[in-house]
């Protein structure tokens, strides 16, 4: 319905004037604006193509290009062709950073994006400091994002108290211990799911391999090494244990992941913000 749409508009970019080219530069950048306006992205991508194959070297028609690949989603592409027009990464205006970086980090490409941060010719300090704070972030590496957004308090860039003030957060987080978490669990039984805040489970697997082990001692007590009842409730039991060991490691590790996830949640939704 909307590529009917579309195909229905774009002849009125022909009318202005007296039957101008439907294919020249200014009715492309007009449908181009048109489409990428009703979020019609994909549609938009061949229509800035065509503005960048009219003007090479257009520093702003590439932006927009970049920009239209990662509002499309197609980030995998955007980054590819990124490259197509600056086969050397570090040769990339300063212009076009964030959306390529955008497109990096949509496509959880930290470490590359972080490589191009320290690397690119064209990039101010303040930026680099900026992008690499973020691909920092974004890996949850929160203390040397922290130290490369401190290193723009004292400038005029956007939004960096912001910056600042998330990842400070995300370092003053209380964090569970999976290896303590583990270790407690083993002692007592349950006592590593109560530490990372899981009462309920907790409570089962202390009355659960509680009972089973008393149930297989019993057992033992009165029949001997042979007893089968003893076997099997021991079996029971030490298998809940194992579980209930490792459940709660991971217990504790799903809590850090989902404090670090809250705190990349923010920095993304005010990195973002910009488009």
């Amino acid at each position: 319905m909307k590529y009917l749409l579309a195909v229905m508009i774009l002849p009125f970019f022909a009318l202005s004037g007296h039957a101008q080219n439907l294919y020249d530069f200014e009715n492309s950048a007009a449908f181009a604006s048109y489409l990428r306006q009703t979020n019609q992205f994909e549609l938009a991508i061949p229509e800035y193509e065509r503005l960048v194959f009219m003007k090479p070297g257009n520093v702003s028609l590439e932006k927009d290009l970049l920009a239209v690949y990662w509002e499309a989603d197609m980030w995998e592409v955007g980054i590819n062709r990124a490259l197509n027009l600056y086969p050397d990464e570090n040769n990339i205006p300063g212009e076009l950073a964030f959306e390529y970086l955008a497109l990096r980090f949509k496509n959880k490409q930290y470490n590359q994006a972080n490589t191009f941060a320290k690397n690119n010719n064209n990039l101010k300090e303040t930026e680099r400091y900026f992008y690499s704070g973020t691909s920092y972030a974004l890996k949850h590496e929160w203390k040397p994002a922290y130290e490369a957004y401190s290193h723009l308090s004292e400038s005029n860039f956007q939004s960096a108290e912001q910056y600042i003030t998330i990842t400070r957060q995300a370092l003053e987080e209380k964090r569970k211990s999976p290896a303590l978490a583990a270790i407690m669990s083993t002692i007592v039984p349950g006592s590593g799911k109560i530490y990372t805040g899981d009462w309920k489970d907790g409570l089962v697997a202390l009355l659960f391999v509680g009972s089973t082990a008393w149930q297989a001692q019993r057992a033992f007590q009165r029949q001997g090494v042979e007893s089968v009842r003893g076997w099997i409730f021991a079996s029971i039991s030490l298998g809940f244990h194992v579980g209930n060991i490792f459940g709660s490691h991971k217990s504790a590790t799903l809590i850090n992941l989902r404090k670090d996830e809250f705190h990349q949640n923010k920095i993304e939704h005010l990195f973002y913000s910009n488009f």
